[in-house]
């Protein structure tokens, strides 16, 4: 008896296990992948006490998930609407300016290896040659900020005008000799693809590369921008409160960090460079591709594209983002075809692991 009552117990547990490990191996569904994300986003919310954030992410080119959660606005408790919603993305715009940039390149305007003084001969003149492929990279010694630029508070009418806040100053290294990161090198791209387009960079940018991608939302920062939905900015003070972020002016550097957008659009503009279609598959390549400094070392960083791995160590590219008010993860996954894109209203914020936890779970 004792062993009949035994062996149905074990028959019982087998039976709980085997019904575990089918529930365990069955791929959850959008709606339970959206109830974990939604506990994800809500943790990271919480325990890095962010005023707002928004979340979209892509799988295969489909939307498959894009909330809003906290405050565009804490005052007003004005909620997030991820497709009107604009954030500060900052060095994402980078990403937006290199395909412009390659456009001009396929059209065979710009030739990434030639000298920046083929386009921009009023640019101060330096010990070394730099080329649009080194500016793009990071490998042109020209500096980062300096001081307080980054609270820069005065309009620049023009991309000419806005070269003077860096261009007299030396390069640091030679050219492609070592990799360091500049939001100024990105004023002479801009420089570059105007002079090379002949059409005033934001226009260009709205023209070949916003309009054809559907971006609607996405605009350079204006001080005049009606009827445009965006954040309240935010940071910290010295006890780590949060306060309203002081007024800058961006118009220094639109290439470099000068666009508002929603996190949707941004998604969208990642997706669109997952096969050739917009641009050219040796254009992607160009982009996404590692570039090495003239000894050997990878940059990590193509032009415009930044490469990383996730926990997982699966390949990521994209850009991040640190604005006054504003800092922006953008990503997507090459190996499993998801994008994942968010973006909160407060400078220098921690996202810790949701990206990874995001990568994994709609993988």
């Amino acid at each position: 008896m004792n062993k009949m009552i035994s062996t149905t117990r074990f028959s019982f547990f087998i039976a709980i296990f085997l019904i575990g490990w089918v529930a365990c191996s069955t791929p959850p569904t959008l709606q339970e992948r959206a109830e974990q994300a939604d506990a994800l986003i809500t943790t990271t919310l919480d325990e890095n006490e962010l005023p707002g954030i928004s979340v979209t992410i892509l799988k295969a080119g489909k939307q498959v998930y894009s909330k809003g959660f906290g405050f565009a606005d804490i005052e007003a408790e004005k909620m997030i609407d991820p497709s009107t919603t604009r954030f500060r993305i900052g060095s994402v715009s980078k990403t937006f300016a290199a395909s412009a940039l390659m456009t001009l390149v396929e059209d065979n305007k710009v030739y990434l290896d030639s000298s920046v003084y083929s386009y921009v001969p009023n640019f101060s003149e330096k010990k070394w040659t730099i080329t649009p492929r080194q500016v793009a990279g990071h490998l042109s010694g020209i500096r980062h900020y300096r001081g307080d630029e980054m609270n820069i508070n005065r309009f620049y009418p023009t991309v000419d005008e806005a070269l003077s806040v860096f261009e007299e100053d030396t390069l640091l290294y030679e050219p492609g000799s070592k990799y360091l990161y500049s939001t100024h090198a990105w004023t002479l791209l801009s420089a570059v693809i105007e002079q090379a387009a002949q059409t005033p960079y934001l226009e260009y940018m709205q023209q070949f590369v916003f309009d054809p991608l559907g971006m609607t939302s996405t605009h350079a920062e204006l001080k005049d921008l009606e009827g445009v939905e965006k954040v309240s900015y935010y940071m910290r003070d010295s006890l780590g409160s949060l306060i309203l972020a002081p007024e800058v002016d961006n118009s220094w550097k639109w290439a470099g960090g000068g666009f508002i957008s929603t996190t949707e659009d941004v998604a969208r503009f990642l997706w669109q460079h997952a096969e050739a279609s917009y641009l050219t598959a040796e254009s992607l390549s160009e982009l996404t591709t590692p570039q090495q400094t003239t000894s050997g070392e990878s940059t990590n960083y193509g032009l415009g594209w930044s490469n990383r791995k996730d926990a997982q160590a699966n390949r990521l590219i994209g850009h991040t983002g640190g604005s006054v008010g504003g800092t922006t993860f953008a990503f997507m996954q090459p190996n499993s075809g998801v994008v994942v894109v968010m973006t909160t209203n407060v400078s220098r914020a921690s996202f810790g692991s949701l990206a990874n936890d995001l990568f994994a779970l709609y993988r």
